[in-house]
């Protein structure tokens, strides 16, 4: 049996807890104070309704809490399950109550590592901690109702890319992670592998804005509509990404023909989209993911017409400048990096 915190009530961290706890380990809770209605429901029963593979059980954690120092102290394994949007605050709020030794990780991260890296350097230059992200979370998970203590997961993920930073963590980070996850995860090369290959900051935004008109009419069936003219703008945004990868020398973890497959799953045309352009979809995805694909595409020279074209017509939309307050090079601390010190860094940390 392993102590675990896990951060984030939302969907994901709600599975990852619940699925933890039901195989015997001891499973911390914790959210944000400022979302404290989301925990409320597990703080009073106890633990979480858990449904998967078609069976449903309640399983009881340790503690739900929206305590920080709480949470982490003397935790070995901490995993992160909430939006891009929360790295940093919650790195600031964890950075005075980490300790030597925890491992650190970030579920679908899209780069946050080296957000969550930079604030500890900041706060606690001399905390030797390992900080990981995975090119997504383990299983695709629902919460419907955030005033009950429940949660689906629909789908297990597998060959997924998780890497550390520095990278020296990374082998050992997969050791520990088969305890929990035994065939889900293999070693990347380095975080910006994981991180830019993240699909969703390419799946997500493209096909909304090109669906804008039909979603604000009522029609968030997203899925069913990705026509042939729709692909072929998420094919070039995957190419851009491409020469990114390659530039820096990092293998394409998620290819294109992926997409192919997973739009051809009659499944996939069941489920809904975003129904407003207010959906994390969009003020996630587009600043915290996009925004640092053509960030890295700038830092290495290589163009992302059609990435930044999707980000300047949602910061339109929005009424918000996503490269301005999204994951730009100023806030991961990459600006004016050479090619060669970019590499160094996502070596070294």
């Amino acid at each position: 049996m392993s102590t675990v915190t896990v951060i984030g009530s939302g969907a994901v961290g709600m599975a990852v807890a619940a699925e933890l706890a039901l195989a015997g380990h001891k499973i911390t809770l914790y959210e944000l104070p400022e979302f404290r209605q989301n925990i409320e429901p597990v703080m009073k029963s106890g633990g979480i309704t858990l449904t998967r593979y078609g069976e449903t059980s309640f399983t009881k954690l340790h503690k739900a809490t929206t305590d920080i120092a709480e949470a982490v102290k003397g935790a070995p394994i901490i995993i992160i399950g909430t939006v891009s949007l929360a790295h940093q605050t919650i790195a600031e709020l964890a950075a005075p109550y980490l300790e030597n030794g925890q491992t650190i990780i970030l579920f679908a991260a899209q780069l946050g590592s080296i957000e969550f890296k930079n604030v500890i350097k900041k706060k606690r230059p001399g905390l030797d901690v390992k900080i990981v992200e995975t090119l997504s979370a383990p299983y695709g998970a629902r919460r419907e109702d955030v005033t009950k203590a429940e949660v689906v997961i629909r789908a297990p993920m597998r060959n997924l890319g998780l890497a550390a930073i520095p990278t020296k963590y990374t082998e050992q980070v997969m050791k520990e992670i088969k305890e929990f996850y035994p065939d889900t995860f293999f070693p990347a090369s380095n975080v910006a592998e994981v991180g830019l290959c993240n699909p969703n900051p390419l799946i997500h935004p493209t096909p909304v804005l090109l669906m804008t008109a039909m979603i604000e009419s009522g029609n968030n069936y997203i899925y069913r509509f990705f026509t042939p003219s729709v692909l072929k703008v998420l094919k070039a945004a995957f190419e851009e990404r491409n020469a990114i990868l390659k530039k820096l020398g990092l293998k394409d973890l998620y290819p294109y023909e992926n997409l192919e497959k997973l739009v051809a799953d009659p499944g996939i045309k069941q489920l809904t989209g975003p129904s407003n352009m207010q959906h994390r979809f969009i003020t996630e995805d587009c600043p915290m993911g996009m925004v640092a694909l053509t960030s890295f595409g700038d830092l290495v020279g290589v163009p992302t017409p059609v990435c930044k074209s999707v980000i300047t017509l949602f910061s339109t939309i929005v009424g918000r400048d996503f490269f301005q307050e999204g994951r730009n090079l100023k806030r991961l601390g990459l600006a004016g990096l050479s090619l060669d010190q970019l590499k160094k860094f996502l070596i070294e940390g």
